[in-house]
């Protein structure tokens, strides 16, 4: 499954997602994830654990996907820390685009 497909499968379902600091079925597909084990976890993790902070919550809390949208929109985008929280982020310019595409609907 790719991005694309994973980003509409969490629209359309809105599934209850877990925080997890591990491979997840996200990282299914990437060519880091080696049975398993993430090649990039020590910058991945720094990522999602910048996120987490800002968003408040904890690896192992679970929370729908709608909800931890909302939080990254009103914690990191609206507040204009897109750049700064994932500058090393290889999904930054879908991050991005998400931004554009969400304004367009609120």
């Amino acid at each position: 499954m790719s991005m694309t497909e994973i980003i509409r499968e969490l629209e359309q379902n809105d599934p209850v997602v877990e925080l997890t600091d591990k491979c997840d079925v996200i990282c299914r597909k990437c060519p880091h994830n080696i049975n398993g084990v993430c090649l990039s976890e020590q910058k991945v993790t720094a990522i999602d654990s910048k996120c987490i902070q800002k968003y408040g919550l904890s690896f192992g809390d679970k929370l729908h996907w709608s909800k931890l949208k909302y939080l990254a929109f009103e914690k990191i985008i609206d507040c204009r820390k897109l750049e700064e929280v994932c500058k090393n982020c290889q999904w930054l310019g879908i991050c991005r685009l998400m931004n554009i595409t969400l304004h367009d609907r609120l």
